[in-house]
């Protein structure tokens, strides 16, 4: 509302001086600070003030794309920096009678706009108004428009659930009870299916528009039952197991789709098991690697919601001191996020 406010500002100050006629005007982007111009506040506020021109039918708007042209083909940035010599000279080769021009700084917590309306052949000055907002002002007038996380060197935290389904698919065995003071006793181990339920969080370092690092730590949130052994001894025990894991993942990254974004990557993980029985890994090594895969959608430029499938290219189980399998993980799992840009 107050970005439309200074537009209406700037208006009746140029038709107190040059009257009603319906000139032909180019917007450029206000110039800023090369922090701002990569959140593309400089671009933000020019079509937020643009919109409010076409709206009043003020003025004829020189379409935006026509503008980006001409900037490209000057090798000016259209959401970057435009002098105000330089703006006038590529008004003329639009066409336009008048030109906005304005400038922005971010002081403490509030935006500081400068805006003026300029004869495009004359570089008089029609009209000029300031406005000061707050962030959250800030945003709602021109969130829509704006880049508040640069595509690169971004950083992120996220919240993290893994969830894995039909584990341990293994068969009953039978194999002698040491340790429980009876000769010849044995036990009889069935395997129990089994849901892990992990969560954790993570940090994102993007080095480049592409390319993304993760750093991820999950542990289970309880204790999972993966077998129920019977002993000829007459009683039963019932074992579960933990688990956590610990990785580190590079991933390319493609927005496509604007909020949407998809990206594959390929990682290294360690993962801890503890159990309450006597089990141990046969032949896995303390690292091993994984893919995965998935899409992110931005609520807004700083939260992201996604959804991965992770694949482990190792396999993960657990044995007995006779060599048989006891339990084994399947490779397979889903994992939803929340993440947290700067």
């Amino acid at each position: 509302a107050k970005l439309s406010a200074l537009a209406d500002m700037l208006l009746t100050g140029y038709v107190a001086k040059a009257g009603p006629s319906k000139a032909v005007l180019a917007v450029f982007p206000f110039n800023c600070e090369e922090k701002l111009e990569k959140q593309r506040v400089g671009f933000a506020v020019s079509e937020v003030m643009s919109h409010r021109f076409v709206a009043d039918s003020a003025f004829t708007v020189v379409e935006r794309g026509e503008l980006g042209r001409l900037l490209s083909e000057q090798k000016l940035q259209a959401s970057g920096v435009v002098d105000n010599d330089t703006a006038v000279r590529l008004g003329k080769i639009l066409g336009a009678d008048v030109i906005l021009i304005g400038n922005i700084q971010k002081v403490g917590g509030k935006y500081q706009i400068n805006a003026r309306l300029v004869n495009a052949e004359t570089s008089e000055v029609f009209s000029s108004g300031y406005q000061e907002l707050d962030l959250a002002a800030f945003e709602e007038d021109a969130g829509v428009y704006l880049n508040l996380v640069p595509e690169e060197q971004t950083l992120g935290i996220y919240i993290i659930y893994n969830y894995r389904s039909n584990s341990n698919k293994t068969s009953t065995v039978v194999e002698p009870a040491s340790g429980i003071g009876a000769p010849n006793a044995t036990l009889t181990r069935e395997s129990v299916p089994f849901i892990s339920n992990l969560a954790g969080g993570g940090l994102i370092y993007r080095p480049a528009r592409n390319i993304q690092i993760n750093g991820e730590v999950t542990t289970a949130i309880k204790e999972t039952k993966y077998s129920s052994t019977q002993y000829s001894a007459g009683f039963t025990l019932e074992s579960k197991l933990k688990m956590t894991t610990v990785s580190l993942m590079a991933s390319y990254i493609a927005r496509p789709l604007g909020r949407w974004g998809c990206w594959a990557g390929l990682g290294l993980q360690g993962i801890d098991i503890t159990a309450n029985s006597s089990v141990r890994k046969k032949e896995n090594p303390p690292i091993g690697l994984f893919i995965k895969s998935g899409f992110e959608f931005k609520l807004q430029s700083r939260i992201g919601l996604g959804v991965n499938l992770k694949y482990d290219l190792r396999k993960v189980a657990m044995y007995s001191q006779y060599d048989n399998k006891v339990f084994e993980l399947n490779p397979l799992s889903l994992e939803s996020t929340i993440t947290l840009y700067f």
